[in-house]
């Protein structure tokens, strides 16, 4: 079963990718983070909610992706970023409901800017199904326990079965 092992690296690097691009995106430019979440007056939270999470969203963000990446805490990490997808995709799908699917979400700051791409609310919530469907891989195909760090760039993800 030496694939799954594979298969899970595979998974946690490119959702810990994923989170680094949206973190470092939002980082380089904080004044967006803002509107990602508070979109007029149909948002899901507060003002003082949203000022709170577009502060910290970003650094967490860019510590869950350097984690997954990396290979510390794999399973725990991946659990815990299960945790915030599924925040992601509560927020969107609350702006979906207000009507607002075709505005851009903004998920990647900045970048989407240099990349001259947007990203639409639905196309963020179709982006959050598949990080899931990640997670979930890193999660229950990575064979090791829950704290186990694998440096798999090291030479040391040498793990059998």
């Amino acid at each position: 079963m030496r694939y799954r092992y594979w298969v899970s690296v595979a998974a946690s690097i490119i959702l810990g990718l994923i989170f680094v691009t949206a973190a470092l995106g939002k980082l380089l430019q904080q004044s967006e983070t803002f509107r990602i979440f508070y979109t007029s007056e149909k948002a899901l939270l507060t003002p003082a909610l949203t000022d709170a999470v577009s502060v910290w969203l970003p650094p967490v963000e860019l510590v869950v992706g350097l984690l997954l990446i990396i290979g510390i805490a794999t399973k725990l990490t991946a659990i815990f970023s299960s945790g915030l997808i599924a925040a992601f995709m509560a927020n969107n799908s609350w702006l979906l409901s207000q009507g607002l699917g075709h505005e851009p979400c903004d998920c990647f700051g900045v970048l989407e800017i240099i990349f001259q791409g947007s990203l639409s609310t639905t196309g963020a919530l179709y982006l959050d199904i598949g990080m899931l469907a990640l997670a979930f891989i890193a999660v229950f195909c990575y064979p090791r326990r829950l704290l186990t760090t694998r440096l798999w760039f090291l030479g040391m993800g040498k793990e059998g079965s």
